[in-house]
């Protein structure tokens, strides 16, 4: 016969694992409730940094580029609105993992220390890590060959943590946005930069005759993001991903703002 003492172990334990129950049931349904609550409230809420062309940038005073048309392309999708705003790009993630924002979709490339903060989606842009130069400097094309030398990129992105890893660098200046830092690379105050490719040969493109794409290395990809809990609403981002994928619609995007698609 049970003594009391045993009786009192045996309903505490009973106690705890309907509480492991409850707490997986809740958990579950928290990671669904992302998704629910955006098409109760009638909007998605979607942030990206609005400077990094084509990708999101200002016309004047109307945010455009690939990330915008594509963040309504997912909010038809949902069937609701896209409630889009503007967050420096150090303050993307900390803007997700608060929940301020629903999703992130702002040219994101994944990383693994990236991944072990926010989910990506599958991707929805190819890219690759570039060097740019002045045109008076295009023998340097890889990485190997900027040591000694002081180099230019956006703050807390992938072009600045490569930067930084170049044995020998003499220096690594950062700057709020790509376009800062062509600019100093065009009057000398600096030797190159290094960023992804597609924001770089746009402004290039756009803006800069003297600056050149030498070389790139280290293929990559950028996905929307997501908190990592949210699996159900992970899972409709890429349902509504691949549905823009076999439509066109998604090459329809890169041809508009990169001049091809396939990318």
């Amino acid at each position: 016969m049970p003594t009391t003492g045993s009786m009192s172990r045996l309903g505490l334990a009973v106690a705890l694992m309907a509480a492991a129950v409850f707490s997986s049931v809740s958990i579950d349904g928290a990671r669904a409730d992302a998704l629910e609550q955006i098409k109760k409230a009638g909007e998605v809420k979607i942030a990206n940094s609005g400077v990094y062309p084509p990708f999101e940038f200002k016309e004047g005073a109307t945010l455009v580029g690939f990330d915008i048309d594509l963040s309504n392309l997912v909010a038809r999708e949902m069937g609701v609105k896209a409630n889009i705003s503007v967050v420096d790009f150090k303050g993307l993630i900390p803007a997700l993992k608060s929940g301020k924002v629903d999703l992130l979709i702002s040219a994101m490339t994944h990383t693994p220390a990236r991944a072990e903060q926010v989910a990506f989606s599958n991707s929805y842009y190819d890219t690759a890590v570039a060097i740019a130069v002045r045109d008076d400097r295009t023998n340097l094309k890889a990485k190997d060959q900027l040591a000694g030398l002081t180099l230019g990129a956006e703050l807390g992105t992938t072009g600045e943590r490569e930067a930084r890893s170049v044995n020998g660098v003499k220096e690594v200046k950062t700057y709020d946005t790509l376009m800062l830092a062509l600019r100093d690379l065009e009057i000398g105050r600096i030797d190159a930069i290094i960023s992804n490719l597609p924001p770089l040969q746009y402004l290039i493109h756009k803006n800069f005759k003297r600056v050149r794409v030498t070389g790139t290395y280290d293929a990559g990809w950028v996905g929307i993001n997501v908190n990592p809990s949210e699996t159900a609403l992970l899972a409709e981002v890429n349902r509504i991903l691949a549905k823009l994928k076999a439509s066109g619609e998604l090459d329809a995007l890169k041809v508009k703002w990169f001049g091809e698609a396939g990318k």
